[in-house]
């Protein structure tokens, strides 16, 4: 296929996607003085070229196709997505999570910056901070997602005393077994992307911690993204 003589490869992906996304951003800078950060737009419109060209694959194609979206577990409970971000993994780390309701509406989030520390580090304290701000919120029903299942593995076994983040696995297993219905489960990047925005804007921070009341600069579209059900390729 080719326009003017011109061979189109898997950029034209790219390109429509890049289309179809920046004219919501256009919108609201022009309608609500709203800045759509070019991190959330790249992030979107990349998944999207790559679930475009999923969509139409070559005859001789033969790896199948996952789509991934954010997940409000059957509509059941409030939702809480955590990840945590350790660029150099060990380096300057951050942490972050939100928590909304099953129709993806925002109720809270948290941020923050923990350090020269390990990604396994930042995604346990991103776990314990965010079923501590559920808990403080009176959730009752509770799913947690989580992008990592070594951390998710780590709080369902038994506690080595001698493991380095030992402290910090009981406090979430004393967290887990109050009087609540919490679940606990795997979620993969395309599923988290809001948690890992925080994540990321926690690492670049100056706080160790501060809870969130109203959606930062930047995360709107993607908080659509996930409300409206919209679909990523893995």
């Amino acid at each position: 296929m080719g326009v003017g003589g011109y061979k189109l490869g898997a950029n034209i992906y790219t390109f429509l996607a890049a289309c179809w996304w920046l004219w919501p951003a256009r919108n609201s800078l022009c309608l609500a003085n709203e800045v759509i950060s070019p991190y959330s737009l790249k992030l979107i419109a990349v998944n999207f070229a790559n679930l475009l060209a999923q969509s139409f694959p070559k005859s001789n194609l033969t790896t199948q196709l996952r789509l991934v979206k954010w997940n409000a577990y059957y509509g059941q409970g409030s939702i809480l997505n955590v990840d945590g971000s350790s660029p150099e993994n060990p380096g300057v780390s951050g942490l972050g999570g939100l928590l909304r309701n099953n129709n993806g509406a925002w109720i809270r989030s948290f941020s923050g910056n923990i350090g020269f520390s390990n990604i396994l580090h930042a995604e346990l304290m991103a776990m314990y901070h965010g079923l501590r701000l559920a808990w403080e919120l009176e959730v009752t029903n509770l799913v947690c997602y989580s992008y990592s299942k070594t951390t998710i593995n780590l709080i369902f076994a038994t506690v080595n005393d001698w493991h380095h983040y030992a402290p910090i696995i009981r406090n979430i297993q004393e967290l887990l077994a109050r009087d609540w219905q919490v679940r606990v489960l795997h979620t993969l990047r395309e599923g988290n992307a809001c948690a890992y925005y925080l994540a990321k804007l926690g690492a670049g921070s100056h706080e160790s911690f501060w809870s969130i009341e109203h959606p930062p600069a930047g995360i709107n579209l993607l908080l659509l993204t996930d409300a409206s059900g919209t679909f990523f390729s893995r």
